[in-house]
């Protein structure tokens, strides 16, 4: 009994549904037809009323020169294209209203932003080239404007919908690099040699700039007597025109200077203010004053501490003992970046490689210490 009352229920609901579907349509052309005779509708009609008149009749003069009708053509073809456009006109713009309407609610901003500028590249395409087009002989002259047109316009709005990812990567590229900082590089960075390398691997972005001041310490240091600073000056111009020939990286010589003063770090630390940029120094002494002066201070030493493998109580390893230590029995290795490593009961091992543990580690300002013990005393490498 149960079954037999739930049957009767499932088909009232199917009824309602199909009856509901095929109502659905009847409402949406009542609903399109009183859309069509609102006044937004009826000057639509009569729009297309009067386009398809004048289009008819332009059609129906052509006919005419090319046959017997005389303006037989002319009326008719108005007659007809102008009771088309009154019919269709409203129900069509409405149409394309309501598709347009979806499909850019669907659109992303990016995707406007990219198709708003291909149709403003194929409109100005199109118009540079619609002058000497319309030059061509009848009815080229008159047809091949607007299809190159609309081909021209239609084909730059595909392109860049297809080509928005790319087009908007580009430009935050742009701007990401217009919004970096530049970098003003001081005399021992260049000496140092180590900013070609950090600029290579993309550590350091923008532009580098080398101010005046600059380059006439290093020409100064290149022409000095004592063969370690000529060594140092002309090293550092080599590796300017290094940089200068990489077409990775962005170097100027400024010709921005400090008058008032012939100190180069004063100089240097104006000319960084004035430009709003940071400071490349491997001076433990200027980077100080930098940062007290608000200037943003890039040190490679700060950087190849950072980068150093860290050394925790309690590793082992083994170092060369090279030379003695502050207090008796002490002795000295290096790692292989340079930290020193205090070993107690070293020096007898002086000259010999042995197992350590570290025991603890100090960071100091310019760099930083290790205190290890001697594992196993008397065990060369």
């Amino acid at each position: 009994m149960t079954r037999s009352r739930e049957i009767p229920v499932e088909r009232h609901a199917i009824d309602r549904r199909g009856k509901h579907q095929r109502q659905a349509p009847a409402l949406d052309r009542r609903a399109r037809a009183e859309r069509a005779n609102s006044p937004a509708g009826r000057l639509l009609r009569y729009g297309g009323l009067l386009l398809g008149v004048l289009l008819g009749w332009q059609i129906g003069l052509y006919f005419a020169t090319t046959s017997q009708a005389g303006q037989v053509y002319p009326v008719f073809v108005a007659a007809l294209m102008g009771a088309l456009g009154f019919l269709v006109t409203p129900y069509a713009v409405f149409g394309l209203i309501d598709t347009l309407h979806v499909q850019i609610r669907r659109l992303t901003v990016e995707d406007l932003a990219a198709l708003t500028l291909g149709l403003l590249i194929g409109g100005l395409l199109s118009a540079l080239l619609a002058w000497p087009l319309s030059f061509l002989p009848w009815p080229a002259g008159q047809i091949i404007p607007a299809v190159t047109a609309i081909l021209l316009t239609m084909g730059s709005a595909i392109a860049m919908l297809a080509k928005r990812d790319e087009l908007f990567a580009a430009l935050r590229r742009g701007q990401s690099a217009a919004a970096t900082a530049p970098t003003v590089l001081d005399t021992s960075a260049i000496i140092d040699g180590r900013v070609r390398e950090i600029t290579r691997s993309g550590f350091l972005e923008g532009q580098l700039v080398v101010p005046q001041p600059v380059l006439h310490e290093l020409q100064h240091l290149a022409e000095a007597s004592d063969p370690a600073k000529q060594a140092r000056g002309r090293r550092g111009l080599e590796l300017l025109r290094q940089l200068r020939q990489d077409p990775r990286v962005d170097l100027v010589v400024s010709d921005i200077d400090s008058p008032g003063t012939d100190d180069v770090d004063q100089k240097l630390l104006r000319i960084a203010q004035e430009l709003g940029a940071r400071l490349f120094t491997c001076d433990q002494n200027l980077a100080q004053i930098a940062t007290l002066s608000g200037i943003p201070v890039l040190n490679p030493n700060t950087l190849e501490r950072a980068l150093r493998p860290p050394v925790h109580p309690g590793d082992e390893f083994q170092i060369k003992v090279v030379g003695e230590g502050r207090e008796p029995g002490q002795g000295v290795g290096y790692l292989e970046d340079g930290t020193m490593v205090v070993i107690e009961a070293g020096q007898p091992y002086l000259g010999q490689e042995i197992n350590v543990t570290v025991t603890r580690t100090l960071q100091t300002g310019t760099g930083r210490m290790v205190f290890a013990q001697a594992r196993r005393s008397g065990q060369a490498a």
